[in-house]
């Protein structure tokens, strides 16, 4: 035989070999806390907490179900399969936004479908909407219009109560699992304000407000909280703070009886964002403006401009420094319908911030007739973005949206502004709009202003054209309204200037019929 033909065994071919055995891939565990699985360490998976996060002094986030996607869609009943695809098809869309609308329907039907409280808490907010939806719409039980819309009606208050007990049952630890009470809150938030539960639509979002405040008072920026994940972190400083920030400036900005936070507990404001040198998107922009709208507002009622012992910042600088940043950046090179609207309206609610600013503390309600020229830019971008609205083909929120939208500023416009033909300008924009955005529906807003603005010239003996001056003691300052749907009516109650705590409240009644 031919030694040659014999294979030979090499030391090196030896060691390779061994080698690639012990390197070959072991097998991820997919079991395991939400904590130690984000850190890559193996869990001892003790339940309701594991010792390896309690001996590291880290907050175990609990564990999350697993779900095989056939699973997922196996363990809901018919009615919630169908809730879930009418909240991915169409609520997702018209309450949170086109921008939002994507990151949001991932985030909660992930998570409803692992937790009872979101899953019944989705089906109810999906049901209310599809209540409100034209009859046409409403082919899922095959009887009258009106019987459809009763039935949605119904099966949305029962799981929104399963909602509330199932929260209750789980005594849900706000400290490990913070994302449950949140998505829950904004959930709660949503379906009181279609339902036009107003006061308790308030409700939750003073709560959420306390929540995100004492979630977040063991820091003071916005990423150094060690305890928790990554994936926590991101939800709660990228999504949910945002968004019940962006909510609560609208609430704000209808300058009605509940602007002040203050009377509700609210603890003092998160700290301002650090401003980038430049954006590369809207959204960053935006979710920056968020912030600083926000510290602008909590520094303002708490009558300072600190956060959590941090140097002192005046909220006017952050706005400065923000808007300086916008214009130096190349996003007015990004032309998509979209794009400009959400261009305009960045510019739109920092006109109205510096008002605010200057406006905030002033005993008398002339200090809003320096502005008038600002008023002026602001109802002229709102015009530029209605008409962006309706050349886009996108289907743009027609419900309550948390996101920025031109009611709040208009009604401020409206309100505010004595010069008679810009303020009702800004009227006709609210008065004409198909949209729901903000804290009110357009129309609301619009009529509560037309009567603001007969109230207020009613005091007027002579004036001429558009300048229009309305005497200090003619002028309303503060304002709060009811809406009563089932009534037909809107029933507002103001006071006249100059304010003092023993000012008279009048009260004045705002028909809904056409």
């Amino acid at each position: 035989m031919d030694g040659a033909d014999v294979p030979v065994a090499t030391p090196t071919s030896s060691t390779t070999l061994a080698t690639n055995i012990l390197r070959r891939p072991k097998r991820k565990a997919r079991t395991g806390c939400t904590t130690c699985k984000s850190r890559h360490v193996k869990c001892d998976e003790q339940k309701p907490s594991c010792l390896r996060c309690l001996a590291s002094k880290r907050i175990c986030e609990g564990y999350p179900a697993l779900y095989r996607p056939l699973d997922a869609i196996n363990h809901l009943t018919d009615e919630e399969r169908r809730a879930f695809a009418f909240f991915r098809s169409r609520t997702a869309h018209l309450i949170f936004g086109e921008q939002d609308a994507t990151d949001w329907i991932t985030i909660f039907l992930q998570r409803g479908h692992a937790d009872c409280a979101i899953r019944h808490g989705i089906t109810a907010l999906a049901s209310l909407h599809e209540s409100l939806e034209p009859p046409t719409r409403l082919t899922w039980l095959r009887r009258s219009p009106q019987d459809l819309s009763l039935s949605a009606q119904i099966l949305a208050l029962k799981h929104y109560n399963q909602a509330i007990q199932s929260l209750r049952d789980e005594s849900t630890n706000m400290s490990s699992r913070p994302d449950v009470t949140m998505i829950l809150c904004i959930i709660f938030v949503c379906f009181e304000q279609l339902r036009s539960g107003d006061a308790a639509c308030l409700v939750h979002l003073t709560a959420g407000l306390k929540l995100i405040y004492w979630w977040r008072s063991r820091t003071g920026n916005y990423t150094n909280l060690k305890s928790y994940s990554r994936p926590m972190l991101d939800l709660m400083n990228e999504k949910i703070t945002p968004i019940l920030q962006r909510l609560r400036v609208q609430f704000s900005l209808c300058m009605d009886s509940r602007h002040s936070w203050k009377a509700y507990g609210i603890s003092p404001c998160l700290p301002p964002p650090a401003i980038p040198t430049s954006y590369s998107s809207f959204d960053a922009a935006r979710r920056d403006f968020d912030r600083a709208m926000n510290y602008l507002f909590s520094a303002l009622e708490n009558d300072q401009a600190t956060c959590y012992d941090h140097v002192r910042q005046e909220p006017i600088a952050v706005l400065h420094q923000w808007k300086a940043t916008v214009d130096s950046s190349t996003l007015s090179l990004q032309h998509t319908p979209l794009q400009s609207c959400s261009h305009q309206l960045l510019e739109l609610y920092y006109n109205i911030s510096i008002i605010i600013m200057g406006t905030y503390y002033a005993e008398l309600e002339s200090a809003f007739d320096e502005y008038t020229d600002r008023f002026r830019t602001i109802v002229d971008l709102a015009e530029h973005i209605v008409a962006d609205w309706q050349r886009s083909s996108k289907e743009y929120s027609l419900l309550f949206s948390f996101d920025l939208g031109i009611t709040p500023p208009m009604f401020l416009v409206a309100s505010r502004c004595r010069h008679s033909e810009i303020r009702r300008r800004a009227c006709r924009l609210m008065l004409e709009s198909p949209f729901y955005h903000g804290v009110w529906r357009d129309r609301y807003s619009g009529l509560c202003a037309e009567r603001i603005i007969e109230i207020e010239e009613a005091s007027i003996v002579s004036h001429s054209g558009s300048a229009t001056y309305v005497p200090e003691c003619g002028r309303i300052r503060k304002v709060s309204a009811d809406i009563q749907e089932a009534k037909e009516q809107i029933v507002m109650q103001f006071v006249r200037s100059p304010f003092i705590p023993i000012s008279p409240v009048e009260t004045t009644v705002i028909s809904l019929k056409s």
